[in-house]
């Protein structure tokens, strides 16, 4: 077959023209330092990178459910350290009152001490974390007052999503923590609220002008209701340690969550970051073969083929 001058002319330009593509594009990956710069670059890359993206941000999500979750259970945390604290107080006290021989001012001081002490639980008892009742379940009302021994919230269990379809439970409804009731008795099943007022009665009442007898303490029941204090405290032990197996699982999660968050990021790494060595390489290179080819096409071409491509 016999090779025209046009023949020999269009296979230069040819060529010239994929090398000029193959110059573009490693000068577009020199400039954009990523692999894949839209997705006709690399479509089977493209949808992987698609799918770690929409993994990172799941992570991302379930960090600030964790973040959440974390302070809401500190906030419980301190609140059941000041209960225990409390409650330890009116243990203390409730044996110093013992034996029932307290003259007046003991028997006064006891009663105002105690009134204090269950006030304190109430106030502990009605803890918020932002505009949340801690141990109200799912109540935008407190759950506990002086005037009632009774729980007041709910039984909701919030719960957050710490990794794909794993969720944690975060609240401790006031029920099981103060009254001893409701769905969940694992912790214990005393009415603390109850038990304290049950100790201010067996204290009795000092005595006074317009009742010069009073009512006299009652041993035996300070001794009951010192007992039951006992349990009540062992209860809010058990909802501590359940507070913080909790934080420590949330703890485990943020690990995990933040291993996986690196794995993705470096596979991402992977695929999009472009070696700028070795593009530097092949670009030097690739522009040297360019200008050869050029200057030789000019040569084996009378034809004015640089204005041709101009």
């Amino acid at each position: 077959m016999r090779i025209t001058d046009n023949m020999t002319a269009n296979n230069s330009i040819y060529n010239l023209q994929k090398a000029q593509t193959t110059l573009n594009k490693l000068t577009g990956l020199a400039t954009s330092q990523q692999n894949i710069n839209q997705p006709s670059d690399d479509p089977a890359a493209t949808n992987t990178l698609m799918n770690i993206n929409d993994s990172l941000n799941a992570i991302t999500q379930y960090s600030t459910n964790i973040t959440n979750a974390t302070t809401s259970l500190n906030v419980a945390n301190n609140a059941l350290t000041g209960i225990s604290a409390t409650i330890a107080q009116a243990q203390t006290l409730a044996a110093s009152i013992a034996n029932g021989a307290n003259d007046a001012q003991t028997q006064l001081s006891a009663l105002n001490q105690l009134n204090e002490l269950k006030q304190q639980i109430v106030d502990y008892g009605n803890t918020q974390s932002g505009n949340t009742y801690v141990f109200g379940g799912g109540s935008s009302t407190p759950p506990f007052s002086s005037a009632s021994n009774a729980y007041n919230g709910n039984d909701t269990q919030s719960k957050v999503e710490v990794t794909k379809n794993t969720y944690q439970n975060v609240n401790i409804t006031g029920d099981s923590l103060l009254t001893g009731t409701g769905p969940n008795t694992s912790y214990g099943t005393t009415n603390i609220l109850q038990t304290i007022d049950n100790l201010i009665t067996a204290v009795g009442v000092a005595p006074t002008a317009t009742n010069p007898n009073g009512i006299p303490s009652n041993p035996a029941n300070i001794q009951q209701a010192a007992t039951a204090l006992a349990a009540g405290a062992a209860q809010v032990q058990n909802a501590t340690a359940d507070v913080a197996a909790r934080l420590s699982r949330l703890t485990a999660m943020t690990t995990m969550n933040t291993n996986n968050q690196n794995t993705l990021e470096n596979t991402v790494s992977n695929i999009q970051n472009v070696d700028l060595a070795t593009v530097g390489t092949e670009l030097s290179q690739e522009q040297t073969a360019y200008q050869a080819a050029l200057a030789a096409t000019a040569q084996i071409s009378k034809m004015s083929l640089l204005n041709y491509l101009n």
